[in-house]
């Protein structure tokens, strides 16, 4: 009988952290293996928003919101992608991406889709994003439980 139900169970969808999260202001957590061809088209559709980056002269930037994204069907098993404008721009580095898992297991959440600030500098065919993250993720709480268990 047990067998039948766990059969016909459907499983229990992944705890996933969707809330804004906000960092100290010092955009530290570089993202890397960045899709340049993505991030010059993204600067070409939104130029009129971005301004000199001080001190530089050929260097643009602007801030925006980021998304991280668990990916781990296709990297790591603590892979997290990091999307602007609705597209994979890079990854969080090693490092950072398995503390933020760490902490994520910690909560009792299993999966993250959540937005940050990133500033974006660069231009046409150079470009850093960073962003503003704790990867302890201060302040959080755990996973609400659920009342069936």
């Amino acid at each position: 009988m047990k067998f039948l139900r766990q059969l016909f169970n459907k499983p229990e969808p992944p705890q996933t952290l969707t809330r804004r999260l906000s960092g100290p202001g010092s955009f530290e957590i570089e993202v890397t293996e960045l899709s340049l061809k993505y991030l010059d088209a993204y600067w070409k559709a939104t130029s009129i928003e971005w301004h000199r980056k001080e001190g530089e002269h050929d260097f643009y930037e602007r801030q925006t919101d980021a998304t991280l994204v668990s990916d781990s069907e296709n990297r790591l098993p603590h892979a997290v992608s990091v999307e602007i404008g609705g597209k994979v721009v890079g990854h969080l580095r090693h490092p950072d991406a398995l503390r933020l898992h760490r902490r994520l297991k910690d909560l009792g959440f299993e999966q993250i889709r959540a937005r940050c600030d990133a500033n974006i500098v660069g231009r046409t065919g150079y470009w850093e994003v960073s962003l503003d993250l704790d990867a302890a993720l201060p302040g959080y709480q755990a996973a609400p439980i659920d009342p069936e268990d």
